[in-house]
């Protein structure tokens, strides 16, 4: 209904009216609704919001949307605009950008001396999304001091969750909470109320690392710090549900082979780029299965039974093997599982192989018999499916931990294209060479 709304006002030329009511509402809400808006449209629109509000809407809005109207913006009205979004955003825009366009807009920035340090850490890390608007108080001040300071420089509400106390050389010493703050007696020093125990981020750490570690210890912030133990930085709650939903969609993507940062409105030539490179790789896959399958052309031509039974087998366990993998490449990526746990999890899964193999053997079986009538294609076919479940279980545990610890590859890129490999050729190989070798039957 906004969105319908903001359309109709625009395209009324009552611009002003429009941008009024996109100020009206949540930033989150006015950014989803000039996302979708045209381009043409979107450009004549935010001219007309404040920039203090345009600001605040520039955080919410999607990635793509956003770098286009970047692109729209000249470098001092948007250096102008940067100044005002937070410090971590400001850092995400400017690594998408061309470098020379990015020094421009920097060196036009008030603010550049505290946006330049974060562009030095990868996207990825806990250094590339950390905010350096935190509240960092000395152990020697009292509770009194520290609450008329507060009252003093009063600080956004997103860098007051924590109070930091750090020492002279700005090493990080512990935590007060507002809370501790605000009950502690007035004469209490701060080094007597605070956390000594504080988890906190090296400022190199992976996202997804610093992820679990927020939702292990249920942090509303964490402090980052670099090698010597410096307080450098802070990351909010809202940072890392944007990393833990990053994460998984690209995990979700990568095990279907599709790229990380594909979306639905991606170009088509992005699109080709990142999804037919794996597609060559399953050609390969199908052709290996097919090659297997030639072998025992002249099996298939003396019983044609096969050719229906085969697929349902070969199916039947890359399935199987795609539950697998997936719950192993899952456990690896949330750190569940290493190493160390690999006899436990290949019990189990060949333990749930057996179970399933015995279940969709015997089914099969009892079809091929209703469908045939021939008992030894019958056991063959129950065999085979028996066979190719156990190995869909021992590949859907020992692919994802080959590529992780062997190949040092990222399991969840590659594990569904071999264990669908594995079981295919495997299937087919079972199926076809018992059927040969009991021919006359």
């Amino acid at each position: 209904a906004l969105l319908q709304e903001i359309r109709d006002l625009v395209e009324s030329n009552a611009v002003r009216d429009a941008a009024a009511r996109l100020t009206a509402v949540h930033p989150a809400d006015a950014a989803d609704a000039i996302a979708e808006l045209d381009r043409e449209d979107r450009v004549a629109l935010i001219s007309a919001i404040p920039r203090d509000e345009m600001a605040r809407i520039v955080e919410y809005l999607p990635d793509q949307e956003r770098g286009e109207i970047i692109e729209d913006i000249a470098a001092p009205q948007l250096a102008a605009l940067l100044d005002e979004v937070d410090d971590d955003i400001v850092a995400d825009i400017l690594h998408q950008l061309p470098k020379e366009r990015a020094d421009e807009i920097l060196r036009s920035m008030t603010r550049a001396a505290l946006v330049a340090p974060l562009l030095r850490h990868a996207d990825e890390t806990a250094g590339g999304h950390m905010t350096r608007a935190f509240v960092s108080l000395s152990g020697t001040w009292t509770a009194e001091r520290a609450i008329q300071y507060l009252r003093r420089v009063r600080p956004d509400a997103d860098s007051a969750y924590y109070l930091y106390i750090l020492d002279a050389a700005q090493k990080l010493e512990g935590i007060v909470s507002l809370r501790d703050l605000i009950i502690a007696s007035p004469s209490s020093p701060l080094a007597e109320i605070m956390h000594r125990d504080v988890h906190r981020a090296r400022d190199d750490m992976d996202q997804e690392e610093m992820a679990r570690l927020v939702q292990r210890y249920d942090l509303v912030a964490l402090p980052v710090v670099d090698a010597q133990d410096r307080l450098v930085g802070v990351i909010t709650v809202d940072d890392v549900l944007d990393v833990v939903q990053q994460e998984a969609t690209e995990d979700i993507l990568k095990l279907a082979g599709v790229g990380a940062n594909e979306t639905a409105l991606s170009t088509l030539n992005e699109s080709m780029r990142r999804r037919l490179p794996w597609l060559i790789v399953n050609m390969f896959v199908a052709l290996t299965a097919a090659f297997v399958v030639s072998l025992f052309e002249e099996t298939i031509a003396q019983v044609a039974a096969l050719a229906a039974i085969m697929p349902i087998i070969a199916g039947q366990g890359g399935n199987a093997g795609i539950q697998t993998s997936t719950i192993v490449v899952r456990g690896l990526a949330l750190d569940e599982i290493d190493v160390s746990d690999l006899l436990n999890v290949l019990r189990k899964e060949i333990a749930l192989g057996t179970v399933k193999g015995l279940l969709f053997g015997g089914a099969l079986m009892g079809i091929s018999w209703l469908w045939y009538e021939n008992p030894t294609l019958s056991i063959i076919a129950g065999g085979a499916m028996f066979m190719n479940m156990l190995v869909a279980s021992v590949g859907g545990v020992l692919i994802p931990m080959t590529l992780r610890y062997v190949l040092r590859v990222d399991p969840a890129t590659a594990a569904g294209v071999f264990d669908t490999m594995l079981t295919d050729i495997m299937g087919f190989f079972i199926f076809l060479g018992l059927s040969t070798l009991l021919l006359s039957r």
